[in-house]
């Protein structure tokens, strides 16, 4: 054996390496290490741009911005949405549209319907696949998946093999569970390997006893950080698995299974589909790929910086926005200040020590509002470079083109539109055809495995050609897809769209043809009425037209149909009489004139079509000016009545007002009658009272002196008793 070194991971000779089971795992483990150590920094960038898609701060980074404004995680949906919308219908055609070649349009009918019946009925396996791989294209960089061959068999009781089952289904695999040799570009790629989780019953059942007791089994987690820890233990599967990679070896053509740690490999066998480019996968997804090395680079890694300078003044803004609210400070000494802002209405607020509070400027000096116009100044310039930022960050991706195609307003017309729409997609149709390519990649390659693999009665019994009316095509079609070499040349295989469907472009095609078919018909109808012989050789040249056209092999055994029978009549009618060379020239002579009568009468009928469509024109364009201008004078019309009905309005309500007024004046003036009277009533009652009380104050008075005199005039009586008795 020779020398390597496994710390540098050079290799100077294969040959160095023994072709032993111990001796191409050292020689694979070797391979292996040295692409974990080339895409380290890829998948190190990778899971950081898997947290910026998912909003979450990278680990080390989790103190960062609060408030991010996810463009990232809005761009690659948008894009997501306009590259993938239906699960793909597999269309298959003939790689020449010859009109004779039956058995390829049937063979290619057969594959047709198996892809399309598989899409049918594993349809969420297809659409999770493309999408998954569409996704780690537009966030990480790569997208991947496979095509594998599935054999179920079962002995019968003579001991032999006897087939049950078989199937090619796609499958996705994750970035992280792919690696690959070093090279400049996927054609010079020398090896290829995929990496699988199997528990030790399922190790035991594929390798054996021995490679289950012996390999490492781990813990399967969701993201391996450098440090060697995990992003979310949570999420870690709780099964303890064997890390098994597949593999393929494009320079011996190869597969071999090898798990690190354990010291030789647990299978090796020789290339076990036999497909013309070796790999089961089409060629990755890679993102902004160079002639320097075969890596991806994330379309995020261009913008990173854009990115996070958008995170940056987003969470500034925030922080802004926050602090954007009425504060300030107040003299402690004027408690009654803070009261202002209670949220009382319409209240006043006592002071004490009013000429103190004067003194102090009043409320202007024991209060000062923190400055908020100059906050307010800072957002809008913010938000100004934030909107630059945004800007070049949608034209560094691509974005600015996609919004061009949207409607700029309702006046745009549908020209202007399919215009626009066109010009946005030009930065995005080199992706979209690029996914495209990679979901007919992984439909040629299952194509290619059915025809190397399946059994002829599973292609017969799978795509329900036996029903059809080419039934008796169908042993030679299966021979032709058996036969890759020649189906390859012959067959072309498409999926016909994975973008949104456009019905309206679809519903175009296919009017376009009839009308064409139309034209063709009314055209040869009076050549077919003239000379029957002649209807074979233009339903040729329909057949011919037809094969042109997307779709059209599923009508054109009808074709085939009719010729045939057109064939056989004309046959029948040349064996009942033998045609007159002479009469047949001048009957080919009098077709001839027809057909050029009928060329000048359709010529004429067409300048008097157009003539007439012309004056159909002038008479619309006439009527429409008669109906505009007879609209005009009914506005005026209109307009006049609304005016005079105004002027009506306006003085009878002007009459209105003046009879209210008179009518109030009146009543006023009755009023004021009224209460002069009353008011004249209660001053003579009030006089009359006044006459009275004097009256009765004087007599009073009178009543008074009397009575005071009688009682002078009684104490002087006893007096004048006494001194007479003594």
């Amino acid at each position: 054996m020779g020398q390597y070194d496994t710390d540098s991971g050079t290799i100077e000779s294969r040959d160095d390496f023994e072709e032993t089971p111990k001796g191409q795992y050292k020689f694979y483990a070797e391979e292996l290490k040295a692409s974990e150590k080339m895409l380290s920094k890829w998948h190190k960038q990778a899971d950081k741009i898997v947290d910026k898609f998912l909003g979450k701060n990278p680990k080390g980074q989790e103190n960062g911005p609060a408030f991010k404004l996810n463009l990232f995680n809005s761009n690659v949906t948008t894009l997501a949405s306009m590259l993938y919308g239906n699960t793909p219908k597999i269309d298959v055609n003939r790689t020449f549209a010859d009109q004779d070649d039956d058995v390829a349009r049937v063979a290619a009918e057969t594959l047709r319907r198996m892809l399309n019946l598989d899409v049918q009925e594993n349809g969420e396996e297809v659409d999770a696949v493309l999408q998954s791989a569409l996704s780690d294209r537009l966030t990480v960089g790569l997208g991947c998946a496979r095509v594998r061959y599935e054999i179920a068999t079962q002995e019968d009781d003579n001991g032999q093999e006897q087939l049950q089952s078989e199937a090619a289904p796609v499958e996705y695999y994750h970035w992280q569970d792919v690696m690959w040799g070093w090279t400049r570009n996927w054609a010079e790629l020398p090896w290829l390997a995929y990496r699988s989780y199997l528990t030790k019953d399922e190790v035991q059942e594929r390798f054996g006893d021995d490679a289950a007791e012996n390999v490492t089994l781990k813990q399967q987690k969701t993201i391996d950080l450098e440090d060697g820890s995990q992003d979310d233990p949570d999420q870690d599967s709780p099964w303890k698995k064997a890390e098994v990679w597949e593999v393929w070896d494009k320079t011996k053509r190869t597969v071999s299974w090898v798990s690190i740690g354990y010291d030789k490999v647990l299978d090796s066998k020789p290339d076990p589909l036999g497909l013309t480019n070796f790999f089961p996968s089409p060629p990755f997804m890679v993102a902004n790929p160079t002639t320097t090395l075969f890596m991806p680079t994330p379309d995020f890694i261009l913008a990173q910086d854009l990115y996070n300078e958008i995170d940056v003044l987003q969470a500034r803004i925030a922080m802004l926005t926050k602090a954007v609210k009425a504060v300030g400070v107040y003299d402690s000494s004027s408690e009654e200040i803070k009261n202002l802002m209670n949220g009382t209405d319409n209240q006043l607020i006592p002071v004490e020590n009013w000429a103190m509070f004067g003194e102090k400027n009043g409320l202007k000096g024991q209060i000062d509002w923190m400055p908020l116009a100059d906050i307010v100044n800072a957002l809008d310039k913010l938000r100004e470079l934030r909107s630059d930022a945004i800007g070049l960050l949608q034209q560094v991706t691509g974005m600015s083109d996609v919004m061009r195609g949207e409607l700029g307003s309702q006046y745009e017309g549908v020209g202007q539109s399919e215009m626009k729409a066109k010009f946005g997609s030009v930065r995005v149709q080199a992706l979209q055809d690029r996914f495209a390519k990679f979901a007919t990649d992984l439909f040629q390659i299952k194509a290619e495995i059915i025809a190397k693999h399946f059994d002829p009665q599973t292609i017969a019994k799978k795509s329900n050609m036996q029903a059809s009316q080419d039934v008796d095509l169908l042993p030679q079609a299966i021979a032709l897809i058996k036969d890759p070499n020649s189906m390859m040349h012959r067959v072309q295989i498409r999926p016909e769209s994975v973008a949104m469907v456009d019905y309206a472009q679809l519903k175009n095609e296919r009017t376009e043809y009839m009308n064409a078919i139309s034209m063709f018909m009314q055209s040869a109808t009076p050549l077919i009425e003239a000379d029957p012989a002649t209807k074979p050789f233009l339903l040729r040249l329909m057949q011919w037209g037809l094969a042109g056209f997307k779709g059209a092999n599923q009508i054109e055994g009808v074709v085939d149909d009719a010729i045939e029978a057109s064939e056989q009549a004309t046959k029948q009618a040349e064996g009942k009489e033998e045609p007159n060379p002479e009469a047949q020239a001048a009957q080919m002579q009098m077709q001839f004139e027809q057909a050029k009568q009928q060329g000048e009468q359709a010529k004429i009928q067409a300048k008097a079509q157009a003539d007439m469509q012309i004056r159909q024109q002038d008479y619309n364009l006439d009527l429409q000016l008669a109906r505009e201008v007879h609209n005009m004078k009914m506005a005026e019309v209109a307009a006049d009545m609304n005016r005079s009905l105004a002027e009506t309005q306006a003085k009878h309500e002007s009459d209105l007002i003046q009879e209210e007024a008179s009518a109030q004046a009146n009543m006023a003036q009755t009023q004021a009658t009224m209460e002069g009277e009353i008011q004249k009533d209660v001053v003579e009652t009030q006089l009359g009272i006044a006459s009275d009380r004097s009256k009765s104050e004087s007599k009073i008075n009178e009543i008074r002196t009397n009575a005071m005199a009688k009682i002078e005039e009684s104490k002087a009586k006893p007096a004048e008793g006494k001194k007479t008795d003594e």
